[in-house]
């Protein structure tokens, strides 16, 4: 689904009042425009880690009638599944893309600029009226 032509615009004003406020932030995101970047192979390999996982446990649990030892590969095939998920979900050896958008090192209140400031302000008007 594509962006009206409004949403475009609103959108590149914010991307550059963000880069006009932080040069630096602004060059680790500049390439991560389409939320994936490069991470297209390692999302292949952790939906095929993902699928391997779903058949052993499903596989564990079909052969668990004849013994059940085979229950073990149903929880081999549960860590796997969920060692996949844990692995696409962390993106590239585990650093988070795009420099991740938590609180910097410099302080609660320092670099924050006027849009900021007011989007801020409505989030905190909108929960605290509840």
């Amino acid at each position: 689904m594509s962006l009206s032509e409004q949403e475009q615009r609103a959108l590149r004003e914010i991307e550059q009042s963000l880069l006009a406020d932080d040069p630096k932030f602004g060059a680790s995101v500049a390439g991560a425009s389409d939320f994936g970047g490069q991470g297209g192979a390692l999302t292949l390999r952790s939906i095929a880690l993902g699928v391997l996982g779903l058949v052993l446990l499903i596989g564990g649990v079909a052969l668990s009638q004849q013994s059940l030892w085979f229950i073990a590969l149903s929880v081999v095939g549960f860590l796997v599944m969920f060692g996949a998920g844990v692995w696409a979900l962390r993106g590239e050896g585990g650093k988070p893309k795009g420099g991740g958008f938590g609180r910097s090192s410099r302080g609660r209140g320092a670099g924050n600029s006027a849009l900021g400031n007011r989007m801020e302000e409505n989030f905190r008007r909108r929960f605290e009226g509840q």
